[in-house]
């Protein structure tokens, strides 16, 4: 399947553009670090196979509007530095869910805030999304700092909500709403 063109979408110090084959190997790395992985819905990767399939699965997303899963770059050095991502897309309820990694290098940095930035203008704007969610699970303090800076609200947990590892994980849903967000 040949790479997908989306428009880039950029800040000050990043870029957001689409997952190509060439990212496989950084994004094995991202993905296979457990420190980076640990609150995550599933566990490490493995093998460069696993990379190519995400990258084959978001393309395929992209293509059909389900989801939207970019590659964050930091600018100017062109590194890949994490991902995000709205997917779950409901276009009919206006809604997606966010998700989103960043390398450890780049963490305490503010580049995931200036990212989910970025992504939030575009699910709002151009996608004329009415509702945003994400699932944190309830030891990262990290994430639901930047979701509370970003303007997102704990609306609850569910508990039990994924597997991982042979264990349960609960998870504490946060949403921000169109009208409660600040550019």
């Amino acid at each position: 399947m040949p790479d997908v063109h989306f428009p880039v979408l950029s800040s000050e110090r990043l870029r957001l553009r689409a997952l190509c084959s060439s990212d496989a190997p950084n994004l094995l790395a991202l993905y296979a670090d457990a420190e980076v992985m640990r609150h995550w819905i599933h566990p490490p990767w493995t093998a460069l196979a696993q990379a190519h399939t995400a990258i084959i699965e978001a393309q395929r997303d992209l293509e059909s509007g389900r989801a939207l899963h970019l590659a964050i770059e930091a600018w100017p050095d062109g590194h890949l530095a994490g991902s995000c991502a709205l997917y779950d897309i409901a276009p009919e309820h206006r809604r997606a869910t966010l998700g989103y990694l960043l390398a450890a290098p780049y963490w305490g940095k503010g580049l995931a805030r200036e990212a989910l930035q970025v992504l939030l203008a575009h699910g709002f704007g151009t996608l004329g999304l009415e509702r945003i969610e994400a699932e944190v699970t309830p030891h990262n303090f990290a994430s639901q700092s930047l979701l509370a800076r970003l303007g997102f609200r704990r609306e609850g947990r569910l508990h039990a909500r994924w597997r991982v590892g042979g264990a349960t994980r609960d998870v504490d849903l946060w949403a921000l709403l169109r009208q409660d967000w600040v550019a």
